[in-house]
C-alpha cells in the first residue's frame, strides 16, 4: 500500500510548502522563495524573488495598527488556524501564544485521528517534545509521520553543519 493512498484514504495528504513569509510587530513583512540552501543561494542557479514592506506613519516612529501588514498577518492567521479570535489582535500576548498552541494541538489530533475531518484548520503543532535539558524526541508512535515512514527529526545533514540540523 502506498503512502499517498494511505494517506487519501484517511483524509489526509502531505502539503509542500513553498513560500516563505515573516511579519514582525504588524509593521514589516518579507514575502518570498528563497531556501536555505546552495541551490537559492549562489545565484547561479534557482531564480528566487523577495518583497519587504514596512509601514509607518506620519513619521518613521509613528507604528501604524490596522495597516496592511497587520492585515496580512490575520488573513494567514484566518486561513491557517481555520479562524480568526479577538485574542489574535495581540499576537505578542501569551495567553494569543497559549491560545494558538491549545488549536494547533487540536488540529495535530484531528489530523491523526482515523475519523476525517475536515473542521479542523491546517496550522499544526509539530510533533516533538523537547525536554528541560533541550533533548528532542519526536512525540509520535515509531517517531514518523502518520501514513508515512519519514522522520520527525529529520536527518543529519552531510554538508549543513551540525548545529542546523538534529
Amino acid at each position: 500500500v502506498s503512502t499517498q493512498s494511505t494517506g487519501a484514504r484517511n483524509g489526509r495528504a502531505m502539503i509542500y510548502v513553498h513560500s516563505k513569509a515573516m511579519m514582525v510587530d504588524d509593521i514589516y513583512a518579507v514575502v518570498g522563495s528563497a531556501n536555505i540552501n546552495q541551490r537559492s543561494m549562489d545565484g547561479r542557479r534557482d531564480t528566487e524573488i523577495a518583497v519587504g514592506c514596512f509601514e509607518t506613519g506620519e513619521s518613521e516612529t509613528d507604528l501604524v495598527k490596522n495597516g496592511h501588514v497587520q492585515g496580512l498577518r490575520k488573513s494567514l492567521w484566518t486561513e491557517h488556524i481555520g479562524r480568526y479570535e479577538e485574542v489574535f489582535d495581540n499576537p505578542e500576548s501569551l495567553e494569543c501564544v497559549h491560545r494558538v498552541r491549545e488549536i494547533a494541538k487540536q488540529n495535530w489530533d484531528s489530523y491523526v485521528k482515523k475519523e476525517i475531518d475536515d473542521s479542523a484548520g491546517h496550522l499544526l503543532l509539530y510533533p516533538i517534545r523537547v525536554k528541560k535539558d533541550g533533548e528532542i524526541k519526536p512525540n509520535t508512535v515509531g517517531g514518523h509521520f502518520p501514513d508515512t515512514t519519514a522522520n520527525i527529526l529529520g536527518a543529519k545533514s552531510s554538508y549543513l553543519p551540525s548545529r542546523l540540523t538534529v
